[in-house]
């Protein structure tokens, strides 16, 4: 990798295959058959509706270019899934939503801020997109209707607008949430009736890669003072 002015950087970051494993009456788990690295943040079973939140997280060391006195430029970043969303034995409402952040700061949220961060909703943090190089949400259905094996994309949103910074780091999540809802039956009796969860599945993710690709500049003290002033100001991460 070429370390001076005018080249460009190719940054790529493999994240986890994940399975849960759903069992009526239990909160969804994580299954032994998911790749290391794979926490839970939040896990429930009700009567209409059981779901599971899961993070995975990492770095990207990034020191050599802040030691070298050149700062990054963004020029984009990706997400690659390396497989299909998938589901086996499960015959309800089924969501999956794959959520995909490069950020420039550590990011300690919960469960529910990561649901409104998601949703597009405020998380109470006060968390800028120029602060964050990528978030990537994908949101996955298969309807009572459908016997499908996998999932339909129905959803999507991508934004971030950080441009030129230097750090030693960049930090990468994965965050996804899987809905697991009752189908609905106008049997016995009249209107439409949730219908219990019927047995056992699996629902999954698939690997995927992340690519962010940097122009390497001369060191941009304006920039990089403002990556000073606001990691001081946000006290370098959200905590909560």
């Amino acid at each position: 990798m070429s370390l001076k002015s005018g080249s460009d950087i190719r940054l790529k970051k493999e994240t986890g295959f994940l399975q849960v494993d759903f069992n009526s009456g239990i909160a969804p788990a994580i299954s032994a058959f998911s790749d290391d690295g794979w926490t839970v943040l939040a896990a429930n079973a009700g009567a209409l509706q059981e779901d599971i939140y899961c993070l995975w997280q990492d770095t990207i060391d990034v020191s050599g270019v802040q030691m070298a006195d050149l700062s990054m430029v963004n020029q984009g970043t990706g997400v690659v899934r390396r497989g299909v969303h998938t589901q086996a034995l499960l015959f309800e409402n089924l969501n999956i939503i794959d959520m995909h952040v490069v950020s420039l700061v550590p990011l300690n949220l919960t469960a529910a801020q990561w649901v409104s961060m998601s949703l597009g909703f405020d998380s109470g943090v006060p968390l800028t997109d120029d602060r964050l190089l990528m978030v990537n949400i994908a949101s996955f259905k298969r309807g009572q209707q459908d016997s499908s094996f996998t999932f339909s994309q129905n959803d999507g949103a991508v934004y971030g607008s950080a441009s030129t910074f230097s750090n030693t780091r960049l930090h990468v999540y994965r965050y996804v949430a899987m809905y697991r809802v009752a189908y609905i039956t106008s049997s016995p009796g009249p209107g439409p009736t949730p219908a219990p969860f019927a047995g056992t599945g699996i629902m999954t993710a698939p690997n995927t890669s992340i690519a962010q690709l940097c122009r390497l500049e001369e060191f941009n003290d304006v920039a990089t003072a403002y990556a000073i002033y606001r990691g001081n100001e946000l006290q370098q991460s959200f905590d909560n």
